[in-house]
């Protein structure tokens, strides 16, 4: 296997199975690789704040803000408003996972776990 320095530092980072990649930084900033179209600059700044990153594909990306509230991209970052809708959640959250097939899994505190099902976790 051959492994290939990209610049950028991440504390999290989140693959998708289209090959959609997402990251976060120490600062809660967050990035996706655009390395493919421009590799002089590779990571493209997005509004918002998260701790945690998970990418199940271009158009199934969430996070955990700080705070450890869960966030859905929208898929709309170029009208400079911001492109995160927060998701209701019972408590704070402390880790994400987000499936190629649209599912998505997150952890909280107390090592509970939930699967979101639309509007509800169950």
């Amino acid at each position: 296997m051959e492994e290939h320095l990209i610049p950028g530092g991440l504390s999290d980072i989140g693959a998708g199975a289209d090959g959609t990649v997402w990251g976060v930084n120490g600062a809660n900033q967050i990035f996706r690789y655009v390395g493919d179209q421009d590799s002089a600059n590779p990571w493209k700044n997005v509004a918002g704040s998260l701790k945690r990153i998970a990418v199940g594909s271009r158009t199934n990306v969430w996070g955990i803000d700080p705070a450890g509230t869960i966030y859905r991209y929208t898929n709309n970052d170029a009208s400079g408003t911001n492109p995160w809708i927060k998701i209701p959640a019972p408590g704070p959250a402390t880790d994400i996972a987000a499936g190629a097939d649209g599912t998505v899994w997150h952890v909280n505190g107390a090592s509970e776990v939930y699967r979101y099902t639309g509007d509800q976790p169950s």
